[in-house]
């Protein structure tokens, strides 16, 4: 499996529609689903965009043990080809739950020990309102964080 394919290796015709249902991540085996191209484009490095023929056809890996985080066919991406930290991972610092509005599990954390409970996902959801949200551009997963920053206070707590 390449951990990188350039625009020469991977040939004229890589491209395909966005991927649907959830396929099984090659590198840990857990499932994974479709990411929108606009998704990597927007948190791909520059470098890692170049040497791509095309960002369509991509899954995401939510795995935090598992390095990979993109993937297609024979292609994986990993936090190196990225320019932003996933916050999901195993071992993240910073480990951000929301990219849109900068909820940390290490700010969560001190908003607890402070002052008992975290107003995280009050903050976020008056925000998706006002000025609204870019999960499908600045989070690594192309969706929503609500799920994820629910999770991180569980476990927070």
């Amino acid at each position: 499996m390449n951990f990188f394919t350039t625009k020469e290796q991977s040939g004229d015709n890589c491209c395909t529609p966005q991927p649907k249902g959830k396929v099984v991540c090659p590198s840990c085996g857990q499932k994974a689903k479709g990411v929108l191209a606009k998704t990597l484009d927007a948190l791909l490095t520059s470098s890692a965009k170049s040497s791509l023929s095309c960002l369509d056809g991509f899954y995401y890996c939510k795995t935090a043990e598992c390095k990979t985080i993109y993937f297609r066919e024979d292609q994986v991406l990993t936090q190196e080809h990225l320019s932003v930290v996933v916050g999901l991972k195993e071992g993240a610092s910073p480990a951000t739950l929301c990219y849109c509005f900068g909820w940390t599990k290490e700010k969560i954390q001190a908003e607890l020990q402070a002052t008992g409970a975290t107003k995280a996902l009050e903050d976020i959801k008056a925000k998706m309102e006002n000025p609204g949200c870019s999960c499908e551009v600045l989070n690594p997963s192309g969706g929503c964080c609500l799920a994820d920053v629910t999770k991180g206070i569980k476990e927070l707590n």
